[in-house]
């Protein structure tokens, strides 16, 4: 009768410990993700042919810092700053290309007046 007893509580803590190492192990993927986060500047032209777009990620890995931790005031101001660089780097592209898209639209004119002159005569 106690050998039953015993092999019951014996049973029934080999069945905490299992069921525990089995909780760690499923943590674990949760505890190693890590944190991403995105922003997307898209800038558009009154030409149908001219967008541009900046896409900003910055991942940061949970196991070299503590998920409930704050930025930092430096962190912010940093983060800002990249994110200023990025938007002016997607403007002057934007730019880049609306005067591309004239260069081309101005050439496509002179080429029609040109073959229109050709034409008539």
């Amino acid at each position: 009768m106690k050998s039953k007893k015993l092999s019951a509580v014996v049973l029934g803590l080999f069945a905490v410990v299992l069921s525990l190492l089995i909780l760690f192990a499923l943590s674990l993927p949760v505890m190693a993700q890590s944190t991403t986060q995105s922003t997307t500047t898209t800038t558009t032209q009154d030409s149908p042919h001219v967008t541009s777009q900046t896409t900003t990620t910055t991942t940061q890995d949970s196991a070299a810092s503590d998920n409930n931790a704050p930025m930092t005031k430096r962190d912010l101001k940093d983060q800002r700053k990249e994110q200023k660089q990025d938007e002016k780097s997607a403007r002057e592209n934007a730019k880049a290309q609306k005067d591309d898209a004239k260069a081309l639209k101005h050439q496509n004119k002179s080429t029609d007046a040109a073959e229109k002159a050709n034409s008539s005569q």
